[in-house]
């Protein structure tokens, strides 16, 4: 099963120290929760008649609209524009 040396190998990989307060009490959270997830393997799903199809569900968006206002343009509203293109300075000789 899962052990502290599991742990161990986890926070190596996340570039993570741990000292060994820590390695105890996620070792033991991790345990934990896979006993828990365990559990649920004992379930009886017989009676449980099986969905078909997702709920229809819509999402309340609003409207799009377009916005003339040309303050809210990108270009501008960009520091440095010729009304058409972005002024950017030279980068490659």
């Amino acid at each position: 099963m899962f052990n502290k040396d599991k742990v161990k190998d986890v926070a190596k990989l996340a570039m993570i120290e741990i000292d060994d307060q820590d390695l105890n009490f996620y070792s033991e959270e991790i345990i934990n929760f896979l006993k828990l997830v365990e559990q649920t393997e004992n379930i009886d799903l017989s009676q449980v008649e099986p969905l078909f199809h997702a709920p229809d569900n819509t999402l309340n968006a609003r409207d799009d609209v377009v916005d003339k206002d040309p303050k809210n343009d990108g270009i501008n509203s960009s520091p440095s524009h010729n009304g058409n293109h972005f002024i950017v300075p030279k980068v490659i000789e």
